[in-house]
């Protein structure tokens, strides 16, 4: 039906009185096309304005946000706004709708619109409405707008920036920023900043701050509470380092809200509000709380991006060189990949040469696996590859046999539909010597610690959980596999002081105030001893926050090491004082051999001058005695040298054991002072053994000579007896003045001397200990202080 003049003149009518007209954007040249009611209102000649011309006559306060939304007409079908502008009239409330977009042969975009004047009246009742739901659908449109830019930008940092410069130019703030936790090590930093002009950059100076936990602001934070503050005053008492700052950095309203994510809070954004008072309302905080929800998801979006960027790399490196061989199939059972582990397995040199082949065409396949895996069954299945029966299936240059361990895993759609069937094969020989390496390398590390007597435990200090080799089991006293829940921070097994000590330990790394430990331990074994162990802890991971405090421990046994490190000591003080009497038995010899000497020259000089024979006779007897004494000085000096150097000679012959008891007795009785009676007493009829006389002699009489010394009133007895019917004992009993009981253990040693001011060298008992020792029996004492003393040895017969 065709509109006749009159119907043309009466919609014209209708519109003028509908204040109504049409535009046309046209993004190509940059202008709108309008109607004639439009061109008069806006005052034009012609029917087009650029873009840059309307976009004045907008009111400024309006301006940049609709000017940003015309620019996007291009990308939406639908838009509706209501805006002042100037005009003809001055200023005009007007509303504007899109209704068509069409594209020209040549690909432009070009925008079919009407706009419409609304009466003052109108205006003075809604504005208010009006202006508001302006306001909230440009925050929706802005909120939409930086979502897209996320998605379509690889500048995450200019995107932030970007919404927090919309943030501050919003509220009309003086700060924006975002601040990331480090939960690892323990920092916060000021990753991201917006500030007006003249006011001070907090990212120049908090960077890597150390989290303060025990801090008001970070409990909220992290506990996912915002904090929305008008006046710092309205902080709570426990928040007084936080108002201190707020004041020192003269903020006078702030808001603030968590940065989450699927891990927890990562950080925060803020607003700072400094050249006036915030009256916070709740558009405020949902506004910036979503701008906050959506750099958290995008961030999280990015990070997972990111991820999934390194794991199909990771993959794609494991699946290029990873030493088993893979094989990829469609549902149809079509190669259509294979790893070059693969190719190698089967001598094939060129991919292309197998792709496009039929898993269920393999000869080798048996009819049963092959059914198996069209129904979507998973195998496992070790057999014999022979080459021989490739045929033609594919080229190979491999003649030979292997044994492979295969795995055929089908993979399924959303559907459960079969559209993938994966197949790993391992050429057991290279699995076989991987094994061998490892056992070896597994019994290798165990005999290690058997033989060095190491010991290592990896455990956490917090579950106690972890795993130990029986080496160390065994240098802390407990039985090889029992759980270290019933171990560490326990230790039965070891002595109570060294026990308190790593408890002490362990109690000092909770709090962070100690990461190792080097101590020497005392174990108690089973038998009730205390053995060595020196333990070795150190902390190699402290993340406590994440139930994690990661120890290793490594022990090993030192018993033999403090034996012999107490042999050393023991052989050192011997040492130090053989040292003390050698010097005492120098001196002490110099003495010794002055005396006979003097003695022997003196009187040999009076023998010449005197003419008296009784004095002659005594002058003889003294000459003679000192002889004696200095004979058997060199004799003991001289057998000493024998014995350290190791020429000393036991020479066996028979022996009639009385015969020799008699000569000694009857020989030392001479010597016997007044008073003291030398007898031979209990003995065997006869007894003749196979043994050194002169020795059997020397070690008699030395026992007697110090019995005369040391007795001067009683007897002195000397007796032998059969022991076992293969040893005699042979024994020199006195009721001398005794031995004193912490002299008796060591009587026998070298340079030792009861009594200075008796001749002697201090050395006699020890050349008998020695003599006895090398005839093959052993030596002792018996005394008692005030009683007398029994002197025996015990010699083969």
């Amino acid at each position: 039906m065709k509109a006749s003049g009159e119907d043309i003149a009466k919609l014209q009518k209708v519109v003028s009185m509908a204040r109504l007209g049409w535009w046309e954007a046209d993004f190509n040249e940059g202008v709108y096309y309008c109607s004639e009611f439009l061109a008069d209102l806006l005052g034009i000649d012609g029917d087009k304005i650029s873009f840059r011309d309307f976009g004045n006559l907008i009111c400024e306060e309006y301006r940049e946000r609709v000017l940003a939304e015309f620019n996007s007409f291009k990308m939406m079908d639908l838009y509706e706004q209501v805006f002042p502008i100037h005009t003809k009239y001055g200023i005009t409330w007007v509303s504007t709708k899109v209704g068509d977009k069409t594209i020209t042969d040549d690909g432009h975009v070009r925008v079919l619109g009407v706009l419409q004047c609304i009466s003052r009246q109108r205006m003075n009742t809604q504005e208010k409405t009006v202006a508001r739901l302006n306001e909230l659908l440009y925050q929706l449109n802005g909120i939409s707008c930086s979502l897209l830019d996320f998605l379509h930008s690889d500048d995450v940092t200019g995107v932030i920036n970007k919404i927090l410069g919309d943030v501050l130019h919003q509220f009309r703030g003086d700060r924006t920023y975002i601040v990331e936790y480090d939960k690892i090590n323990h920092f916060q930093s000021y990753t991201h900043e917006i500030t007006e002009v003249g006011i001070f950059h907090n990212k120049q100076t908090f960077q890597q701050e150390p989290i303060r936990y025990d801090r008001w602001w970070t409990q909220q934070m992290l506990s996912g509470t915002p904090i929305i503050l008008f006046t710092p005053d309205g902080l709570p008492d426990e928040a007084a380092d936080e108002r201190q700052l707020l004041s020192d950095e003269k903020v006078k309203s702030v808001m603030a809200v968590p940065l989450n994510s699927k891990d927890g809070v990562w950080g925060y954004m803020g607003i700072d509000i400094i050249k006036e008072y915030r009256e916070w309302t709740n558009e405020d905080y949902q506004w910036f709380a979503s701008l906050a929800n959506i750099i958290s998801i995008c961030m999280e979006l990015r990070r997972a991006e990111a991820e999934a960027r390194f794991e199909k790399q990771y993959f794609r490196d494991i699946y290029r060189n990873i030493p088993v061989g893979i094989e990829f199939y469609d549902g149809n059972g079509v190669l259509v990949d294979i790893n070059k582990k693969n190719m190698d397995m089967y001598g094939i040199k060129r991919k292309e040469d197998v792709l496009g082949v039929n898993l269920f065409d393999n000869p080798i396949m048996s009819k049963e696996w092959t059914e198996m895996l069209k129904k979507g069954t998973p195998i496992d299945f070790s057999y014999k590859y022979d080459f021989a029966q490739v045929g033609n299936f594919y080229i190979t240059d491999r003649k030979d046999s292997i044994d492979l361990i295969s795995k055929a895993i089908p993979m399924f759609d959303a559907m459960g539909q079969l559209v993938n069937i994966l197949v790993a094969n391992i050429d057991n020989t290279e699995t076989i010597d991987a094994h061998n390496k490892i056992q070896e390398f597994e019994e290798f590390f165990t005999l290690v610690g058997d033989y060095a007597k190491v010991g290592y435990a990896h455990f956490n200090a917090l579950t106690r959980d972890g795993y130990a080799i029986s080496s160390w089991y065994r240098n802390v006293g407990e039985k090889d596999g029992t759980p270290l829940p019933q171990i560490i921070r326990i230790h039965s097994h070891f002595h109570p002081e060294d026990r308190e000590l790593i408890l002490a330990f362990f109690d000092q790394v909770l709090k962070r105030e100690a990461t190792h430990l080097r101590h020497d331990m005392r174990i108690l074994r089973e038998d009730g001893h205390y053995t060595w162990t020196r333990v070795n802890v150190l902390v190699r991971d402290f993340r406590p926050e994440d139930g994690i405090i990661d120890m290793v421990c490594i022990n090993y046994d030192i018993t033999e090491l403090k034996e012999t490190e107490m042999k050393l000591i023991k052989a050192r003080d011997n040492a130090e004082n053989l040292n003390r009497l050698k010097s005492a038995f120098l001196a002490n010899m110099s003495h010794e051999i002055r005396t006979p000497l003097n003695a022997i020259v003196g009187f040999s000089g009076l023998l010449v001058d005197t003419e008296d024979k009784e004095e002659r006779s005594q002058y003889m007897s003294i000459v003679q005695e000192n002889t004696e004494l200095l004979l058997q000085l060199i004799s003991d000096i001289l057998d000493l040298s024998k014995i350290e150097s190791g020429t000393f000679e036991i020479v066996k012959g028979k022996v009639d054991v009385n015969v020799l008891c008699s000569e000694i007795v009857r020989s030392l009785s001479m010597k016997a002072p007044e008073g003291v009676e030398l007898r031979f007493d209990d003995h065997l009829p006869q007894c003749i053994i196979c043994s050194d006389k002169n020795r059997l002699t020397q070690v008699i009489s030395n026992f007697i000579n110090n019995a005369l010394k040391f007795t001067f009133s009683g007897f002195i007895s000397l007796s032998y007896c059969e022991v076992d019917g293969e040893f005699l004992k042979f024994s020199v009993r006195d009721t001398g003045t005794g031995i004193p009981a912490d002299k008796v253990n060591t009587i026998f040693d070298r340079f030792v001397k009861l009594n200075t001011f008796v001749h002697g060298t201090g050395l006699g008992l020890s050349i008998c200990k020695s003599i006895v020792e090398q005839m093959g029996g052993s030596i002792g004492v018996e005394s008692k202080e005030g009683e007398g003393s029994c002197f025996w040895f015990v010699i083969p017969k």
